[in-house]
């Protein structure tokens, strides 16, 4: 499963992939860290000299540890639920994208404008420009 996540940014078949990609290859494999977490396995991952690249075998040492470790596994449907929930002050069932941006670019681990924005358009009902968060959960949590 790595190797495919790995190969499939590969680009030149040369067993190195943009260290810009890292991150998404990380949360393809359902592992989800913090940007500081992130930028810290990048730079374990970096050759002495960085080229802007990854190599497959620097990559699969430092991916291991982090399969391995317990401290990065996805939130479980319920707890996920329950965090949306909170937000919802007034038990509507959806919350409003101005609302849900504030929440998650201000408190905790702030997303960045680009999480944000990707993270509002995977789900907010185009229709009613409302966010459903059970049926995102749901989404999630798979």
């Amino acid at each position: 499963m790595e190797r495919a996540a790995f190969d499939t940014f590969d680009q030149a078949s040369n067993k190195t992939c943009d260290i810009r990609e890292v991150g998404t290859i990380i949360r393809s494999l359902g592992i989800y860290p913090s940007e500081e977490s992130l930028r810290g396995w990048i730079k374990e991952m970096e050759e002495d000299e960085p080229t802007g690249y990854v190599t497959h075998e620097k990559f699969f040492r430092v991916a291991f540890r982090i399969l391995t470790s317990t401290s990065y596994v996805r939130d479980d449907e319920e707890k996920l639920f329950r965090a949306f929930q909170a937000l919802d002050t007034e038990n509507k069932g959806f919350l409003l994208p101005d609302d849900l941006r504030a929440a998650m670019t201000t408190e905790g681990e702030a997303f960045s404008t680009e999480e944000i924005d990707e993270m509002l358009m995977a789900c907010t009902d185009p229709a009613e420009g409302k966010i459903y968060y059970e049926d995102y959960v749901t989404v999630l949590a798979q």
